[in-house]
């Protein structure tokens, strides 16, 4: 069955088709930091968020593809391991819901769920490290170096 994106400005395919739509994205919770950088001298941010995407079934398959579809995200292990090697989780779905479609005079059937996933996203960030630290008494004049041997320039 042909897929494409919901809201890509193309023609109606004339065969059976799913479209997907990306309905919502909402970050879940605060974001993660390790407390030290890594070897890169980098520091990993990381976030979690949940998406929500309808899949529309249209055509004179939608029904059985549809309905395939529906079982198969929730309960299929290759559908799982696809999901994995995109990085995305299996959270929960929606009801299959029937909507027929008008076009022209005549009616397309139709049939839409919602696919909830979760992702982190993974935010590297640079850290700039202080070699040196310089410290001199304004009365005395005397200078301190941490560490106590640092070379002043």
């Amino acid at each position: 069955m042909l897929m494409i994106y919901s809201h890509s400005n193309g023609n109606e395919p004339a065969e059976s088709y799913v479209s997907i739509n990306i309905l919502d994205i909402s970050q879940q919770g605060r974001h993660v930091t390790p407390a030290l950088v890594n070897s890169q001298s980098s520091l990993d941010i990381r976030v979690a968020y949940e998406v929500m995407v309808q899949f529309s079934f249209f055509g004179s398959l939608s029904g059985s593809a549809a309905h395939d579809f529906n079982e198969r995200i929730s309960s299929n292990p290759q559908a799982f391991e696809a999901m994995s090697v995109n990085n995305l989780g299996y959270l929960r779905k929606s009801n299959l819901r029937r909507n027929p479609q008008k076009r022209d005079t005549t009616w397309v059937e139709s049939f839409n769920v919602d696919i909830y996933f979760s992702y982190i996203t993974n935010t590297e960030q640079f850290v700039d490290h202080i070699e040196t630290v310089i410290i001199q008494d304004e009365l005395s004049g005397d200078v301190f170096t941490v560490p106590p041997d640092a070379v002043i320039p």
